[in-house]
């Protein structure tokens, strides 16, 4: 069931966090969407007004002190503690180890890595925190987007990669950690998909349309949307706890 939860999702301005936000809203989840850009939430908020949940938009910086806090506080003070957070913000680079652009490096750590783990101690603590007062007596939900890249390594891709490689293992190392008070922590390892993300990034755009010919159809982000809402929906004792999804022609 994924109606009535109440739901934080970061980077819902655009991409996969957008549509993770517009579906569960559809779902009847109420949703605090997050993201930078002010105007392309409040568009969202605005298609979703109809929905069966409600949906609040905050525009800021994920890798701002407080900003998780400030998040939750927002659902609470909407609706009631929060239930579900999907962490989907991130920022991709371009280039090899050699060939990538060195004064990105900093920007592109803080971003994928160091503010995610932050969210995740965060959301962590305060998921565990209401479990510990209910006894767990219903399922909490933390999804964190990673990628395929987090999996396998690749030479064209590898600085972005490396991030993954690091959330990856964050997120199994705090599933270890608070399952036993039925807080599930799920990676979705999405392949490729076609959501402007590779453009904001600065990727070739002759290179990523071969890769669509060679790959396509490729994905888009309402296919990740869907297994977030479907993992977030199962009952409390099955955990779906890592999820990867290609384009069927994609190899690798």
């Amino acid at each position: 069931m994924t109606d009535r939860r109440i739901a934080v999702v970061t980077g819902a301005s655009s991409g996969i966090g957008r549509a993770v936000a517009r579906d569960l809203a559809q779902r009847g989840a109420h949703v605090v969407a997050a993201g930078r850009r002010a105007e392309q939430l409040k568009e969202l908020a605005a298609e979703v007004a109809t929905a069966p949940g409600r949906t609040v938009p905050v525009a800021g910086d994920i890798t701002l002190a407080g900003h998780t806090e400030e998040l939750l506080a927002t659902a609470e003070l909407e609706w009631g503690p929060a239930d579900v957070f999907v962490a989907a913000a991130g920022q991709g680079l371009p280039g090899t180890v050699l060939g990538s652009d060195p004064e990105r490096w900093e920007q592109l750590v803080e971003v994928n890595y160091l503010a995610m783990l932050r969210q995740l101690r965060v959301v962590a603590a305060e998921f565990r925190e209401r479990a510990e007062a209910d006894d767990g007596a219903r399922a909490r939900d933390i999804v964190v987007i990673g990628s395929t890249a987090g999996r396998q390594v690749s030479a064209a891709n590898p600085v972005y990669g490396s991030t993954k490689f690091a959330v990856h293992s964050l997120v199994e190392a705090l599933r270890q950690e608070v399952c036993r008070h039925n807080i599930r922590v799920t990676l979705i390892e999405p392949g490729f998909v076609r959501s402007g993300f590779q453009e904001a990034a600065g990727y070739d755009t002759a290179w990523f349309e071969a890769i669509a010919e060679e790959n396509g159809p490729l994905l888009v982000p309402e296919d990740v949307a869907e297994v977030v809402g479907y993992v977030i929906g199962r009952p409390m004792h099955v955990h779906l706890d890592d999820i990867r999804l290609r384009p069927t022609r994609q190899r690798v």
